[in-house]
């Protein structure tokens, strides 16, 4: 989602960013939260290639 300032951080802080993805800084938050909600980085790792085996990735 974007605004007149900018877009809200990539790290779903809810904050509004300068126009980038993220806040200065916010973008290291993403590895401990996948290493939270997953259990570690190559738990989620496995659960993504699984997830996207049947689902290929939208096309930029």
């Amino acid at each position: 989602m974007t605004t007149k300032q900018g877009r809200l951080c990539g790290c779903r802080c809810t904050e509004t960013t300068a126009g980038g993805k993220f806040r200065p800084g916010h973008d290291s938050k993403i590895v401990p939260q996948l290493e939270a909600d997953h259990g570690s980085l190559l738990d989620f790792w496995s659960w993504y290639e699984e997830a996207m085996s049947t689902t290929p990735p939208p096309k930029r």
